[in-house]
């Protein structure tokens, strides 16, 4: 296919055959956004030379799109490409219609802010309202986080199929980011059940130690879940107001999700808590 559309272009005045190379290269990175790819992959994926592959790693390096890992040499896409995105569709609406409900929760909370979206098995933050505290815990746009150790992951991973589970676990693994961080996929279920339960997921130093998360999904008119909001900060001061941050995202969450098309209906409250709900329609997998 390669080969037909390279004689295509070279019949074609008006293309510029670099454009080509430089999004091969694009499309063998974004296979492996989280841990990055070594340059003879990169050349294998691509069909080009090592030594060009190497030129334009190098000069999209110099420009701020792609960073390499100084310890392991892997090559991958850097938040400044993903924030070419962030103002692009389908994203354009959804970070509008955020930006309010985060802002709100900033001013009363004094916590980041963020907002991610499900992309190829991991959650990508799009959005991002830092704390105005000196000392804060934010995310940077175009970062990624793991479906099974962040509040965000596991507001998506709850309403995933079996199926886009299945493939996120076998493709990222639910590697140990901390003494906290689960590991199995029973505590994953466990959790997702909860998740499902309360409308709220929260990441208790899961991620990090000495950060607290809590996040919410937001779903789209088709009931499926099409981003995830979340308040992080430190731990000393999220576990004081827990109770009442959990009450705030969900609220954040649920009125994003019907400014989006989505119907939210009441449900009965779960042991412990008066703010559970549920979602309709939606289709949760039995083996997630």
């Amino acid at each position: 296919m390669r080969k037909k559309e390279s004689r295509r272009s070279a019949r074609d005045k008006n293309f510029v055959g670099a454009a080509r190379k430089v999004f091969a290269v694009l499309e063998a990175l974004s296979q492996q956004p989280k841990s990055g790819l070594p340059l003879d992959e990169i050349t294998e994926l691509t069909g080009m030379a090592k030594t060009t592959v190497h030129r334009l790693l190098y000069s999209m390096g110099k420009l701020g799109y792609v960073e390499q890992d100084p310890v392991t040499t892997l090559y991958s896409l850097s938040g400044k490409f993903f924030e070419l995105g962030t103002n692009a569709l389908p994203y354009q609406r959804l970070t509008v219609l955020a930006k309010p409900l985060m802002q709100s929760l900033v001013l009363t909370f004094g916590e980041s802010v963020n907002l991610a979206v499900p992309m190829s098995g991991v959650a990508i933050y799009i959005l991002v309202l830092e704390s105005p505290r000196p000392h804060r815990v934010a995310a940077s746009v175009g970062n990624y986080s793991y479906l099974h150790s962040t509040s965000v992951g596991k507001s998506i991973a709850a309403y995933l199929s079996s199926e886009e589970l299945d493939h996120a676990l076998v493709h990222y693994g639910m590697p140990t980011m901390t003494p906290n961080t689960l590991t199995t996929r029973t505590a994953l279920e466990r959790e997702m059940a909860k998740v499902r339960e309360e409308g709220v997921a929260v990441d208790n130093e899961e991620n990090a130690l000495g950060i607290i998360c809590v996040g919410g999904p937001i779903f789209a008119s088709d009931g499926k879940p099409i981003a995830a909001l979340s308040i992080s900060g430190p731990s000393i001061r999220m576990s004081p107001n827990l109770a009442s941050i959990k009450m705030a995202v969900r609220e954040a969450v649920q009125k994003m999700s019907l400014l989006l098309g989505h119907k939210v209906l009441p449900a009965p409250a779960s042991p412990g808590t008066s703010e559970a709900w549920a979602t309709e329609p939606l289709s949760v997998g039995t083996g997630s």
